[in-house]
């Protein structure tokens, strides 16, 4: 047996001058329309990538445009609402201030017909400032239970002070009721 080794092969075709410039020239002639195919393909992906990219450009535009005027938006609503927070607590001492009202006549057994609190006005004590509220109320009832509802103002509204009173068909009380803004 032979050993691979010695065997000795040898091809015994060869190509003609002609045969091999024709080769050459047909795999170069492949490379180069393989290299346009794939200049063709890049060129097409590059094009499709910058319509891409102008169609986010212009949806970023758009985007920073509806932030500008969000953003804008945002400012007149927080200004809008600083201005309207600085009424909201003279609106709920208002409120607070009929709510004892209503208290100190209920627990005088008294019914109250109306009760006048206009907007407060700021007020400095001592250094400390405060909104003061003048409020008139008019009760109906016994005129025993007149002279409980005075005395029960002073628990639910300790902060007021009786400016008038005036007695009739009812009783109308004209009270300066205090409320602390701060220091």
């Amino acid at each position: 047996m032979k050993s691979l080794k010695s065997t000795n092969l040898k091809l015994s075709f060869s190509f003609s001058p002609v045969t091999k410039w024709i080769l050459t020239i047909l795999i170069l002639g492949v490379g180069v329309v393989l290299v346009l195919v794939l200049y063709a393909q890049q060129q097409t992906r590059n094009s499709d990538l910058k319509e891409e990219v102008n169609q986010a450009s212009s949806a970023l535009v758009e985007n920073s445009l509806q932030r500008r005027a969000s953003e804008e938006k945002l400012a007149v609503a927080n200004l809008t609402l600083a201005e309207l927070a600085v009424q909201f607590p003279s609106a709920k001492q208002s409120m607070d201030v009929e709510d004892a009202l209503f208290s100190a006549a209920a627990d005088s057994g008294l019914t109250v017909v109306s009760i006048n609190c206009p907007e407060p006005r700021a007020e400095t004590v001592n250094k400390s400032t405060y909104q003061a509220f003048k409020v008139t109320v008019s009760v109906e009832g016994s005129t025993e239970d007149f002279l409980r509802f005075v005395g029960r103002l002073g628990y639910w509204l300790p902060s007021a002070s009786i400016e008038a009173v005036t007695v009739s068909d009812g009783l109308t009380v004209v009270l300066d009721v205090y409320a602390g803004v701060g220091e």
